[in-house]
């Protein structure tokens, strides 16, 4: 049976060295979670005492039941002298987790019951013994059941209200979110928005991998004397490496080509160095595991939020996020774009996930996206709270008069208009820069979009 010694130690022993913390605990843990019967027994006597005076908690008092489980005094103190640092966070932590285990012991013995019941054979006794065990793995599902999520009006007015204060002080400049220096995105989305799944799907050769990076370099390069939003890039396509050339080329405007060749010439070292220093600062992290999955993404977003802090998540792309072995296509990509938009909302922060395109894009005469070109899951289009479309008219006809230039069509927006950006391409240096400036003011400052 599953079970976890030093997570039990930690439970107990953060209740015995912080009786404050009992009524957290109390609330999530029962005394039968506990695996062994020693801890089990004392975690009933501290509900005891602590349900007849917090005060009485302590390890004196515990001494009678400690010696009758077996245990001697000394030997639980040394146990104790592990616990770690207590604070409610770590101890909901560690409590949750220690009901989550217990529930898998659970549903474990009610499936066993049911194996051994394998010799039936009448209809009515296999039917009985099937409802039996789904009734069972229902309660024992209840067990998990988030009900911290649950507030009452008055905590959701509070809530709401310091939302919205929030985004008074952003008014001002017009910007609710983080502002991504993309002048048209921004007056459309009113910067990336805490919460939101924001998905931009393309057809290969559009822009993907350049606007991820200077969304990256505009929201975590500082600014003005002012650091740079924490951010994460999870790249299950390109290694750090491309991904941070990409970025020197923008930067330092020195050809892609020429970074990937190693020929830059003499008169571009300096600007070469410059660039370096710059990214050196920037405010993000770069993981490039292969085939990464959802779970992997959210416990890896988790640590650098508790580490670092983490204002936004990029990732790219969707369709190269793993899975369950075997697992259909569709359903697949309706679990993963289910579990970004859970990431976002746990963590209150926008994540912008790429998407390739399906190549019947290619067999129309119009070659612009639409929102059924997305129907690899149905789940994209009702779980997403922006969408947009990448298209490059100068890709697919060559006496286009949009030379160089990327749109980003906003074809989806849950609380806002939609709209079309449009933004200059300069594919040498792989950088987008804003088209009312012409890019001029900007590229002999060294500054983003």
């Amino acid at each position: 049976m599953p079970f976890e010694r030093e997570l039990e130690i930690q439970v107990l022993g953060a209740m015995v060295i912080e009786p404050a913390c009992i009524g957290l605990v109390y609330e999530i843990v029962k005394p039968d979670y506990f695996y062994h019967t020693a801890y089990r027994r004392i975690c009933k006597r501290i509900y005891e005492l602590w349900e007849e005076d917090p005060g009485l908690v302590d390890l004196p008092a515990l001494a009678p039941t400690v010696v009758d489980t077996g245990m001697t005094i000394d030997h639980f103190a040394g146990q104790l002298r592990n616990v770690g640092r207590i604070t409610d966070t770590t101890v909901e932590y560690l409590s949750i987790r220690l009901r989550d285990i217990a529930s898998l012991r659970a549903a474990i013995r009610t499936c066993q019951e049911l194996s051994g019941k394998g010799g039936l054979r009448e209809r009515e006794d296999i039917r009985e013994a099937i409802a039996l065990t789904t009734a069972k793995l229902a309660r024992i599902a209840d067990m998990t059941i988030k009900t911290e999520t649950m507030v009452d009006a008055k905590a959701a007015a509070l809530n709401f209200h310091d939302t919205f204060e929030r985004m008074l002080a952003g008014a001002k400049s017009g910007m609710s979110g983080i502002p991504t220096r993309i002048h048209a995105l921004d007056k459309i989305l009113s910067g990336l928005q805490d919460n939101n799944l924001i998905v931009i799907g393309a057809r290969p050769s559009m822009g993907k991998t350049t606007l991820m990076n200077q969304l990256a370099l505009n929201i975590s390069l500082a600014e003005g004397g002012q650091p740079g939003e924490p951010g994460a890039i999870f790249s299950l396509e390109s290694s750090h490496e491309e991904l941070m050339r990409r970025m020197v080329s923008n930067v330092s405007r020195i050809s892609l080509q020429s970074l990937k060749a190693g020929t830059i010439l003499p008169e571009e070292w300096e600007r070469y160095t410059m660039a370096i220093g710059i990214l050196s600062n920037a405010n993000f992290v770069i993981d490039d595991q292969a085939g990464t999955t959802v779970a992997e993404i959210k416990a890896k977003a988790r640590k650098i939020k508790r580490e670092r802090g983490l204002r936004y998540i990029l990732i790219d792309y969707l369709g190269k996020i793993g899975g369950a072995p075997g697992a259909k296509r569709y359903d697949l990509v309706s679990e993963n774009i289910r579990g970004l938009k859970d990431l976002a909302k746990e963590l209150k922060v926008p994540v912008v996930v790429f998407s390739q395109l399906s190549r019947k894009v290619e067999e129309r005469q119009n070659k612009r996206p639409l929102m059924s070109d997305l129907r690899e899951s149905g789940e994209i289009e009702q779980e997403a709270d922006v969408i947009g479309f990448l298209y490059r008219d100068d890709y697919y006809d060559k006496e286009s008069t949009k030379k160089n230039i990327i749109e980003l069509d906003i074809a989806k927006q849950r609380d806002g208009p939609l709209g079309t950006v449009e933004m200059a391409f300069l594919k040498d240096f792989n950088r987008l820069v804003n088209l009312d400036t012409g890019g001029s003011k900007h590229a002999e400052q060294m500054a983003l979009v």
